[in-house]
């Protein structure tokens, strides 16, 4: 199966496209975590209500 160029950057561009939106998941949910677990601690050590 021979690729155009042009087919080529399109099939990568969509490639790229997708693989950015799971890295960009991933990373999100590892914040989501890290906010979490930073907020618990700041509870426990300082009190209050943190938002």
């Amino acid at each position: 199966m021979n690729l155009t160029p042009g087919e080529m950057l399109f099939f990568g561009g969509i490639a790229g496209m997708i693989l950015t939106a799971i890295i960009s998941l991933i990373v999100i949910t590892i914040l989501v975590g890290s906010r979490k677990r930073l907020h618990k601690k700041l509870n426990e050590e300082y009190g209050g209500n943190l938002k």
